[in-house]
């Protein structure tokens, strides 16, 4: 009985809603972060371009050769494969192209795209390529379709897992005692902080950054634990977004950073906790309207 209530989360059919909107948001954050780069080639991947090599080395040696020509068509498939997956079209080979594709040329020049973004994001592409999937919400009849619970589950334990970790990591290299946030807030003007924050005396105290860096550990220890409790589900979820939209407003993250860890959580909600997701957004669009 242990072992089934283990892998229970893997097996039978999901609300197909959340693993779209999580498709969406997470090719959407690979659209914008490869974008520029794809589009502008010669700025990256162009004779006598500035490289930097993080991640196959093979590639980074022997794309360096490849015609310009061939470059750019490379560079269209990639884009055209990334667009098919936030529409649903064919997301298992969407994923495969895309990804190969991002992979490519990540490994040529990571000057314009390295990020640690880009983790997690090379480990659900490949769950992608995998199991396939997340197409079914927005189908005519995405009522009477459900979807296999595999591909949702393992992307959410595999986010939960990053998040924990990092939380982890802090603990061991001292944040308590280091107060770490005080020294990321004093970074200058235009690097890793926004302007306003910059600006913002408030932020710039030992309080403030003492608060903040116990919060930091308290959300990444806590939050991948009690999102997989059901009774305490929504208030985690609550938490946990707006700690990741802390994150987006303070400092200078990409969009794929966001799209990524705030959107896979919406995984962990069973249908009656979606229900209830739903009925929040509807009063809160009906109040909108009203005002």
């Amino acid at each position: 009985m242990a072992i089934a209530r283990l892998f229970a989360p893997f097996e039978g059919t999901r609300d197909p809603q959340p693993l779209a909107i999580v498709r969406i948001a997470f090719f959407s954050g690979l659209l914008l972060h490869f974008a520029p780069s794809l589009i502008w080639l010669d700025i990256g991947y162009g004779h006598g371009a500035v490289r930097a090599d993080a991640w196959n080395h093979w590639l980074f040696a022997h794309l360096s050769h490849t015609p310009p020509a061939l470059v750019r068509v490379l560079a269209i498939l990639t884009l055209l494969a990334l667009v098919a997956a936030i529409v649903g079209i064919r997301p298992r080979i969407a994923a495969i192209v895309g990804g190969l594709g991002c992979y490519a040329f990540t490994s040529f020049n990571s000057i314009h795209l390295q990020t640690l973004a880009l983790v997690p994001a090379w480990a659900i592409l490949l769950l992608w390529m995998i199991c396939g999937g997340g197409a079914n919400a927005f189908a005519p009849r995405a009522d009477h379709e459900r979807e296999p619970s595999l591909l949702g589950s393992l992307i959410l334990f595999q986010v939960l897992l990053a998040v924990l970790f990092s939380g982890v990591e802090k603990l061991l290299a001292g944040w308590p005692w280091s107060n770490e946030m005080g020294i990321v807030l004093a970074y200058p003007r235009g690097f890793m902080v926004r302007d306003w924050v910059a600006a913002l005396p408030v932020l710039h105290g030992p309080v403030m950054s003492t608060l903040l860096t116990w919060g930091t550990l308290a959300v990444e220890l806590g939050t991948p634990i009690l999102l997989l409790v059901r009774r305490t589900r929504l208030a985690a979820l609550v938490v946990y977004e707006l700690f990741f939209l802390g994150i987006i407003a303070m400092l200078e993250v990409p969009p794929l950073f966001y799209f990524i860890f705030a959107s896979v959580p919406l995984l962990a909600l069973d249908d009656d906790q979606l229900a209830t997701v739903r009925s929040w957004v509807r009063r809160w669009g009906r109040r909108r309207t009203a005002s």
